[in-house]
């Protein structure tokens, strides 16, 4: 096996993130989600600045000069996003966190076509709507009866807003393509992560008085999130964009749930329920149809 093969690095990459889901599951029983972002992100801050920090004090003026396009990464994809996810798992199940998840692609779309003004077409809107029933179908546990009566767990819907800020922060960095360079912008926005993080932090300990137990899961857990889910699945992701294109890496996205549903179901005692499998092959579905046969129609027209 060729370690450095892009395929294998998004296997690993994935991986790590469907893992990530599980763990913090297991963590926030112990440790609040704003605190266990910071957490996250502050051990993350630590083991790059070393490596990254000189580099980004040197160019610091264009972070400056761009500081409210970094400060909204920071928000969304670093700060936010991760925190949300934390707050959904206190309520929901892994496995139904990382399904909705698998949605994000259709959300990103939808956002570029109002932002971006990308064009809309039958099949992106059939592949919308095929993609949000699967979503509407996990939240409401397979009952159209929850559906519409618009009984939620409160959980699912925090990951559904998780879902949206990373799709703004993946909208942030396609219109940022090619201005930053891609390790110093994880350093700045993990660096302005920790800064906003802190005093709410500081506010979360104060109101719930967590029991730290400092045992060796909760420190194993902490490092994994803060490490490998952090560090090592964004440097493989990283590289492998590099190598074949974010196009081709955006599929592999789809493992994710399939990873967290294996780690759930070996580790926590999670299981797989038949409304996961309809909503994820749902979810899937409106992903294939939107993305790729849109692109296929697209450059058969381009052809011909």
């Amino acid at each position: 096996m060729k370690w450095n093969s892009p395929y294998v690095l998004l296997l690993v990459a994935t991986c790590l993130w469907g893992g990530n889901f599980v763990v913090g599951k297991a963590l926030v029983t112990e440790i609040p989600p704003l605190t266990l972002a910071l957490f996250r992100w502050g051990i993350a801050l630590l083991c790059i600045t070393p490596f990254w920090g000189r580099t980004v004090w040197q160019r610091r003026k264009i972070y400056l000069d761009n500081w409210k396009t970094v400060l909204f990464l920071s928000l969304t994809g670093v700060a936010g996003f991760n925190t949300f996810v934390y707050i959904a798992v206190q309520y929901t199940d892994s496995i139904n966190a990382s399904l909705m998840n698998a949605a994000t692609p259709i959300i990103i779309v939808l956002l570029s076509m109002f932002f971006l003004g990308e064009s809309f077409s039958g099949l992106r809107g059939l592949g919308i709507v095929i993609s949000l029933v699967g979503v509407l179908w996990i939240i409401g546990h397979g009952s159209w009866r929850s559906i519409v009566s618009l009984s939620f767990n409160r959980g699912d819907l925090w990951m559904l807003l998780a879902v949206f800020l990373w799709a703004m922060y993946s909208i942030g960095v396609r219109k940022t393509t090619g201005k930053f360079i891609a390790k110093e912008m994880l350093l700045i926005t993990v660096l302005l992560s920790v800064i906003v993080l802190i005093p709410f932090s500081i506010v979360e300990l104060s109101l719930s008085h967590p029991t730290l137990s400092g045992s060796w899961h909760t420190l194993a857990g902490v490092l994994y999130i803060g490490i490998f889910a952090s560090l090592v699945a964004f440097s493989c992701w990283n590289k492998a964009v590099a190598l074949i294109g974010p196009s081709r890496c955006a599929s592999f996205l789809n493992f994710i749930p399939l990873f967290s549903a294996i780690f759930a179901t070996l580790f926590t005692g999670e299981r797989i329920q038949l409304y996961h499998v309809v909503g994820a092959l749902l979810i899937l579905s409106g992903v294939y149809v939107t993305t790729r046969i849109t692109a296929a129609r697209n450059a058969f027209k381009n052809q011909v």
